[in-house]
């Protein structure tokens, strides 16, 4: 495959850091929708700060699944609390109330993406 196929590599060093979309932690994205013809709305990797929350709120018309890499954290996902830790992985539903929250010291480090639901 060659670039002209859709073939590309970033480094992370490279890309801008930028707030996410709920205004707590950081994000830099690989790739979003309009790189694609897929129904992958963005591939990232987020930080998270001490402290930091995303705020409840869900997404009517994409699933998001998230990788941690390093640090702690809780998710709240409808009304269950899943304890964060490195190589934990988690798949949220289209519709679902979640609220991704960093209660340790150090920084929460993953690597997410979402995929829109198409009728």
């Amino acid at each position: 495959m060659n670039a002209d196929q859709g073939l590309f590599h970033q480094l992370l060093a490279h890309i801008a850091a930028e707030p996410n979309a709920h205004a707590r932690g950081m994000k830099q994205v690989f790739t979003k929708n309009s790189d694609t013809d897929s129904a992958l709305t963005q591939f990232a990797y987020g930080v998270m700060s001490k402290g930091d929350r995303s705020g409840r709120h869900s997404h009517a018309t994409m699933d998001e699944y998230f990788f941690f890499i390093k640090g702690k954290g809780i998710y709240h996902i409808a009304d269950e609390l899943i304890d964060l830790l490195p190589t934990t992985f988690v798949r949220i539903p289209a519709g679902t109330e979640h609220e991704l929250i960093n209660d340790h010291n150090e920084p929460l480090e993953f690597v997410y993406f979402g995929v829109a639901l198409y009728a």
